[in-house]
């Protein structure tokens, strides 16, 4: 004779199974997580096996001892039955005003090397000047009148790779890095959809993922089109400590001349604009 389920079984315990994720990734015990939010190994253990349940702030303090992303510390409230505490704004809501004049003000002074800004699917939401040009010089006016999509732009056939001479490097450097971002994030379904597509992508290097290892600061970028030669070295910058998503998954992209060369290059191009 069947049984009826519990309300727990015949819908599990949401929160433990995202609290033993979200450690299991950090690799920490029950003991350390139990240590890092100030609260006892039995309670965390209730929590995790849904024995008992975790208060919204016991909650905010388990995310804040896995630093855990905003995105993700709402995921982990809703799970609890609790409302969301982080809000997702687009850039133009009067809200994150200050940040986005933060945010042009440092596109402007990088002014004549490239910068640009990408969102947590590397798609880019703005662009500085020298980036524009340096893009419209390689791929053609065109192509700057459709989106753009930061790690597509190096790793698809028909974008940047035929002009980037230390291709293969660039796109083990850029994979690891796409990767490394998308399983810190297993619960962002859009950004997993996007890194499914990257893979999908023809001829790409066979990189060696190492759990352990995560991607340098620094990537330099050989680019040439006939007589345009420039050696750029990009680095990602990440704002402080914001209390909206959106403002903590952009990405600032800012990319500095390689060599005197090609920071003559990109002087001119400034000068010639």
């Amino acid at each position: 004779m069947d049984r009826r389920l519990s309300k727990s079984e015949s819908h599990g315990n949401p929160v433990g199974d995202l609290l033993r994720g979200w450690r299991t990734r950090r690799a920490m015990s029950q003991a350390d997580l139990a240590f890092e939010a100030g609260i006892s190994i039995k309670h965390l253990s209730f929590v995790e096996t849904g024995k008992a349940v975790g208060s919204r702030d016991i909650l905010l303090q388990l995310a804040g001892a896995l630093d855990l992303s905003l995105r993700d510390r709402n995921a982990l409230l809703e799970a609890g039955g609790f409302a969301r505490q982080y809000g997702e704004r687009d850039l133009a809501a009067p809200e994150v005003a200050d940040a986005k004049r933060a945010i042009d003000l440092l596109l402007k002074r990088h002014e004549p090397f490239p910068a640009i800004v990408t969102d947590r699917r590397w798609n880019v939401l703005q662009a500085n000047a020298a980036a524009a040009r340096l893009m419209t010089m390689l791929l053609g006016e065109a192509r700057m009148q459709r989106p753009l999509n930061h790690m597509r732009m190096f790793l698809a056939p028909d974008e940047l790779r035929p002009y980037v001479e230390n291709w293969p490097k660039v796109a083990a450097a850029l994979l690891m890095r796409a990767r490394h971002e998308a399983m810190a994030a297993p619960l962002d379904l859009a950004l997993q959809s996007t890194w499914r597509e990257l893979l999908k992508l023809p001829d790409l290097p066979a990189a060696q993922f190492d759990e352990n290892e995560t991607p340098g600061p620094l990537c330099e970028v050989r680019l040439r089109k006939g007589d345009i030669a420039v050696g750029l070295i990009g680095t990602v910058l990440t704002l402080g400590t914001p209390q909206d998503i959106t403002l903590q998954e952009l990405r600032v992209e800012m990319f500095m001349p390689a060599d005197d060369a090609s920071q003559a290059v990109l002087e001119e191009a400034a000068h010639d604009a």
